[in-house]
């Protein structure tokens, strides 16, 4: 964790405790077309594959705009929800083309039609180990169905 806060501060040599990280709405109702991570050995399981979700919504700056947070606990005396109401470093607001939240939900807005959302693909660039990382995890969890040989396959022809 030393060396990624130390890539997200603005300044390494000030040592930042605190850094807040924009979330993002992504419609758990807008799917990517060609429904490419749409994979056979995850289709039975809970939960939401990020890995379709690639549009998400402008976030209004003129409403109150929650972070999450990363922190350094030793640096910091005290928290609320979504802020940090004490502490002793510098607190680093991480541009959203750095690092950002993905929260695939219900929209905000409700109506945007996908030509009014983002399209949003960076999550794609991380998507072999992804993939392969998701795979070994369901497999030792007992939760794949034995398909994922296949798409093994598929991202090696890739």
């Amino acid at each position: 964790m030393v060396s990624s806060t130390n890539t997200l501060a603005a300044d390494p040599s000030r040592p930042a405790d605190v850094f807040l990280i924009e979330n993002h709405i992504y419609p758990k109702t807008q799917f990517e077309p060609k429904r490419k991570f749409n994979l056979p050995q995850w289709r039975n399981v809970s939960g939401v594959n990020i890995m379709e979700h690639i549009y998400r919504e402008e976030p209004d700056y003129k409403i109150y705009h929650p972070y999450k947070m990363i922190v350094r606990p030793r640096g910091v005396e005290q928290t609320s929800v979504h802020s940090v109401l004490r502490n002793f470093g510098m607190t680093v607001k991480v541009p959203p083309g750095v690092c950002h939240i993905i929260h695939v939900r219900v929209p905000l807005r409700k109506g945007l039609t996908k030509n009014e959302l983002h399209k949003d693909k960076r999550i794609w660039d991380y998507e072999k180990e992804l993939v392969s990382n998701v795979d070994q995890a369901l497999e030792r969890a007992g939760l794949l169905t034995g398909e994922s040989d296949t798409v093994k396959a598929i991202l090696k022809a890739t």
